[in-house]
């Protein structure tokens, strides 16, 4: 599965991707790493460790929970990554077909994208979103874009909401299998 670009969302999430894997994204971290100096290199949404690109997308606690509804959402068992590089490495083995893969990296891209966003809004204006909230805005996003983009894949919002499973023969979703 190609990392570079999926046609059913916005190629600025794939550039997101790409910046997310890079270590390119303005992490803590990086910036500290490129001589900017901060007042401080703690994650503020758990203020437990040091904000790596890692820690923001897959390993805090806040963003292992949002990965966690996000994977029983899908039937795919317990979450596991412990890196951007492993989290988007473009395949699921418990989703099938060409369009499932397509369908999951498009979702998998869309979580990471938020929840970036979630930090952002944590550090420019304070704003921090229940995790709930979050998964529900992750799920609403993604079904847009794929919606709009995957016209063929013929997908409803209850299906979308309820049982991913369901999407069915045509090659689309069947999580869990």
């Amino acid at each position: 599965m190609e990392t570079g670009r999926n046609r059913l969302l916005p190629q600025s999430l794939g550039i997101f991707v790409w910046r997310a894997k890079c270590r390119r994204l303005p992490a803590r971290v990086e910036l500290d790493n490129h001589g900017i100096d901060l007042h401080t290199v703690r994650y503020p949404m758990c203020d437990e460790d040091v904000e790596s690109t890692d820690h923001a997308v897959v390993i805090c606690k806040h963003t292992f929970e949002v990965w966690e509804r996000v994977y029983h959402w899908w039937n795919l068992g317990n979450f596991s990554s412990t890196s951007v590089n492993e989290l988007f490495n473009g395949e699921c083995n418990n989703v099938s077909g060409l369009n499932g893969n397509l369908l999951w990296q498009a979702f998998e891209w869309v979580c990471g994208y938020l929840l970036w966003k979630n930090r952002n809004q944590k550090i420019f204006h304070n704003i921090s979103r229940p995790n709930s909230t979050l998964f529900n805005d992750i799920q609403v996003k993604s079904y847009e874009w794929i919606k709009k983009r995957g016209k063929k894949l013929n997908i409803e919002w209850h299906q979308w909401l309820i049982n991913l499973a369901s999407f069915g023969s045509n090659g689309s979703v069947q999580a869990g299998v």
